[in-house]
């Protein structure tokens, strides 16, 4: 087994055959937007895959192409280039920076995509779809803010052959009604 399949835990004993377990520390959450810059980073490969799970393993032998930022992730897109990489299919999305959670509470979180999506922030799995699908929306996902600041986030999505759809959508702590795409103004990364 490689620590791919390991939980997201670290190793911290391992003696006459018990094996103890520490939390894996979490990434700091910044109280300032010093030294981001706005949208999302994305990088892409070309490739065929099923699984969002697959991506991590080409994730270790490609190379992940840079492509311009993504302000805001609300693309629906007939047989075009998907997102802001080369190709119209065949991409896997890596797409990683910062979204600003200014209040405590509970965010719901959900993607309509074609075809599979993983959103994990700060560490923490919050929304899954992984497989191949025509457009649909993933079930709704929630992340619990105990302190208002900017939390890492990774994204990893890809659109094997046709049309691809990824968005976005969001319903911060005290609101009601229909959850809006996430505005381009609560997303940032970090520049080159």
């Amino acid at each position: 087994m490689t620590a791919r399949f390991l939980p997201s835990w670290s190793l911290a004993l391992l003696a006459g055959g018990l094996l103890l377990a520490a939390p894996a520390s979490r990434a700091e959450v910044l109280t300032s937007s010093d030294g981001l810059q706005p949208g999302l980073a994305a990088c892409y490969i070309n490739g065929m895959i099923r699984h969002v799970d697959e991506m991590l393993d080409w994730e270790d032998y490609r190379d992940c192409k840079p492509g311009a930022p993504l302000a805001e992730l609300n693309s629906k897109v007939g047989k075009n280039k998907v997102l802001t990489s080369p190709w119209s299919d065949g991409v896997m999305a890596k797409i990683t920076g910062y979204i600003h959670l200014d209040q405590t509470g509970s965010y719901a979180f959900v993607f309509e995509s074609n075809d599979g999506v993983r959103l994990e922030i700060d560490g923490k799995q919050v929304v899954e779809d992984p497989g191949v699908h025509a457009d649909q929306f993933s079930e709704v996902g929630h992340f619990q803010v105990s302190k208002p600041g900017w939390y890492p986030l990774t994204i990893r999505y890809f659109e094997r052959k046709n049309t691809s759809t990824l968005r976005f959508f969001w319903q911060p702590p005290g609101t009601d009604g229909t959850m809006p795409v996430v505005p381009a103004e609560v997303l940032a990364h970090r520049g080159a």
